[in-house]
């Protein structure tokens, strides 16, 4: 139980740095290539706008929506057409990894329309006609931003990787001292559990002889059998917290998996309790859908059908009493138990708490230990099953599924 808390807050921690570390990442990298991208459109605009014109180097800068815009260190090129769509003059000077053929053949698509999206490998560029009726081509080469964005992107990313592992293991560093003293805690209550349990059948023992000897002297009595009950409630208690001790364990060692006829074991359980239910005035139903067959622990998958058919037979109230036992097989193989019983309608069931140990639903006269259910959890979960509990005013089902 506290390897699985400690799992999971590990877990839960891990998720969450894990989410602040993404959505980090994510704005700092998109924000990167958004204003990169936001530049080379700006750049590209003051191209066209200063024209084929070659300013000199220490010329005004041009402006883009407020923001100065330099020019000197850029590589671009622009093309001016006229309306019959031929040349008119061309700057090329500034870009070096096309020729000026090549400069003139991209111009010339793009004031076709056929190199449309403003972006061409590491290019941006744009077009637009000016006052003096001519349309301006311009060209802006970002390779190197790009390989910068890339690169920072790459850092940023094995950072992120190694902070996220370094807080892992502080993490599990950090979880094994502050939860040494709970896990210290819940061994020693397991250990008085299971030794007071075991502690407890010796003197149970000499009780239940001692009394069948006053039984042989004077005969029984009301007393006599008011104490033979409540020694047997003792000895159920006892059993059933070593084997909820035994479970928590999670050794599966103890409990040994093989296939084995759920047919056979859910038969034999209906045969034991068909005459208490007739003896309650419950009416009790079940089906058992074809021959199921399951790999698990034969005794414990035998002392669940138990449990929860022990439960129905407890806790089945209301005006028309019935409960109904079904098992089946679903359309992708896993094997579904469902217990089903009516209950009175000021009937109090927490469903969130039912299978917590020791619960007891506030309006219930029954007499139990609150035990029951919390082995059915356990022996659920180390068969890596899945329990729902469906209520309404008249009626509770537990839906089991491995």
């Amino acid at each position: 139980m506290i390897k699985k808390l400690k799992r999971k807050f590990i877990l839960i921690s891990m998720l969450s740095v894990l989410i602040v570390l993404l959505m980090t990442f994510a704005t700092i990298n998109i924000s990167n290539f958004v204003t990169m991208e936001n530049n080379a459109v700006a750049v590209v605009n003051e191209v066209i706008r200063q024209g084929t014109a070659d300013l000199s180097p220490g010329g005004d800068p041009g402006t883009q929506h407020g923001k100065r815009v330099e020019l000197r260190e850029v590589h671009y090129f622009v093309v001016s057409f006229n309306q019959d769509s031929s040349i008119n003059a061309s700057n090329t000077k500034h870009m070096f990894v096309l020729s000026e053929t090549e400069c003139k053949e991209l111009a010339t698509k793009v004031f076709n329309n056929q190199l449309t999206g403003k972006k061409y490998n590491s290019f941006r560029f744009n077009k637009a006609l000016k006052d003096d009726g001519l349309t301006y081509v311009g060209f802006v080469d970002i390779k190197e931003k790009l390989d910068s964005a890339t690169q920072y992107l790459l850092i940023s990313s094995l950072i992120a990787l190694g902070a996220f592992a370094a807080f892992v293991g502080l993490v599990i560093l950090g979880s094994n001292i502050a939860f040494k003293s709970t896990e210290e805690a819940y061994k020693n209550q397991k250990r008085f559990v299971t030794n007071a349990s075991h502690e407890l059948k010796t003197p149970l023992t000499i009780i239940s002889a001692d009394l069948d000897l006053i039984e042989m002297d004077n005969g029984k009595n009301e007393w006599s059998d008011s104490i033979r009950d409540q020694l047997t409630r003792l000895n159920e208690m006892t059993n059933q917290l070593v084997t909820l001790s035994k479970l928590e364990e999670e050794d599966k060692t103890r409990f040994p998996f093989a296939d084995f006829s759920i047919n056979e074991v859910c038969n034999k359980a209906i045969d034991a309790f068909s005459a208490s239910f007739e003896k309650e005035g419950i009416k009790f139903s079940n089906n058992i859908t074809g021959n199921i067959t399951m790999f698990g622990n034969k005794n414990l998958i035998d002392e669940l059908v138990y449990i929860f058919l022990d439960n129905s037979l407890k806790y089945t109230s209301g005006e028309m009493k019935s409960s109904y036992f079904v098992v089946s097989t679903n359309t992708k193989g896993k094997i579904e138990f469902r217990f089903s019983n009516t209950i009175s309608k000021d009937e109090e069931v927490d469903t969130k708490q039912i299978m917590d140990r020791f619960y007891r639903s506030p309006s219930t006269k029954k007499e139990g230990s609150g035990v029951g259910l919390s082995i059915a959890k356990e022996i659920i979960n180390l068969h890596k099953g899945a329990i729902k509990i469906d209520k309404n005013t008249t009626s509770i089902t537990f839906i089991i599924t491995f």
